[in-house]
């Protein structure tokens, strides 16, 4: 074999080896779920408790489950609250709903992050929606939430309005918070007890 054959095969084994590296890397470390966005890093969702069961007719909005977070080193990096809401800003014409899906992420620090998971509104508002979440809902603390904005982000030459699904997200988060608090307080007492 000739030594530029060599050295072709040569290369090519490292390239391969260096793609290899950054697809383990990219499958390990790079949050890409939504519940991995929340913190910032990889974590699993563990202890699956339902705080309120889906409603199966009529509108709602509830908090309806809680789980813990851990990274992969298994140690507790917060709290995660799923949201719903379920009202008549349908995205399709053919559902008589429209529907909102949240998750809701509190670290040990008490900072809140938002990821969204449904959002089935009036379609021509749902990018405006989504771009409200991730400006207005992420590393905040429980008292910055009374100065979020409720925003308009319809057409406002059309006369069009989506500041009711700003406010019901904005609604979904607090609910979540009030949960977060109250669970905390419940587990205080026990502990203390």
């Amino acid at each position: 074999m000739k030594k530029q054959n060599l050295f072709l095969m040569i290369n090519a084994v490292i390239l391969m080896i260096i793609s290899l590296g950054f697809i383990f890397m990219y499958q390990n470390v790079v949050p890409r779920d939504p519940e991995d966005k929340l913190f910032g890093q990889m974590v699993t969702l563990e202890d699956d408790e339902v705080i309120t069961n889906v409603p199966t007719i009529g509108h709602y909005t509830i908090v309806h489950k809680v789980q813990t977070a851990y990274n992969a080193k298994g140690t507790k990096v917060g709290t995660v609250y799923t949201v719903m809401a379920k009202n008549g800003y349908n995205f399709d014409p053919s559902n008589d709903f429209g529907y909102i899906e949240l998750l809701v992420g509190i670290d040990l620090d008490n900072k809140v992050y938002v990821q969204p998971l449904k959002l089935e509104q009036t379609s021509t508002y749902v990018g405006g929606i989504q771009d409200y979440v991730y400006e207005y809902f992420q590393g905040f603390t429980f008292d910055y939430l009374l100065l979020i904005p409720v925003i308009n982000v319809g057409d406002l030459e059309a006369g069009a309005t989506a500041s009711q699904s700003t406010g019901l997200v904005k609604t979904l988060v607090a609910m979540a918070i009030n949960a977060h608090i109250n669970r905390s307080a419940s587990l205080s007492e026990v502990n203390l007890g």
